[in-house]
C-alpha cells in the first residue's frame, strides 16, 4: 500500500490544498500576495491533522504518522501544531515535538513577518 493509499496519511495532501487555494485567494482577489494565504491557509488545514491524530489515538485506530505532522509544520503550519499541542494535549511529551514544533513556528512566523515587512 503506498503512502497516499493510508486513508489517514492521506491528510497531508487536503492540508496542502486548502493551503494552496488560501495563497491563491489571497493572491488573486484579495491582493495581499500568497505567502499570507498560504500562511492562513495551511496553519487552517493544520489543526484538524492534529485533532484526527488525538482522535484517533483515543480510539486506538490508525494514526496520523508523525512524519505528516512534522512535515505540515514545516511547511508553514507551526503555529497551528502548537496550538493544538497546547489545547488538546497531544504530543506535549516527546522531545521532537515539544521543542521542535514551537521552534518551526517562531521560523515561520519570523519569515512571514520578513515577507510582509520587505512587501
Amino acid at each position: 500500500m503506498g503512502y497516499l493509499a493510508h486513508p489517514v496519511r492521506a491528510s497531508f495532501v487536503p492540508a496542502l490544498a486548502v493551503a494552496a487555494a488560501g495563497a491563491w485567494y489571497a493572491a488573486e482577489r484579495l491582493g495581499t500576495g500568497w505567502p499570507v494565504g498560504w500562511f492562513a491557509g495551511i496553519n487552517l488545514a493544520t489543526y484538524p491533522v492534529w485533532w484526527i491524530d488525538k482522535r484517533q489515538a483515543r480510539r486506538q485506530r490508525n494514526r496520523v504518522p508523525e512524519s505528516t505532522l512534522h512535515l505540515l509544520s514545516l511547511v508553514g503550519g507551526g503555529v497551528a501544531a502548537v496550538l493544538a499541542m497546547r489545547t488538546l494535549r497531544h504530543k506535549t511529551m516527546k522531545p521532537a515535538f515539544r521543542y521542535g514544533h514551537p521552534l518551526l513556528a517562531a521560523l515561520g512566523l519570523a519569515a512571514f513577518g520578513y515577507w510582509l515587512a520587505s512587501a
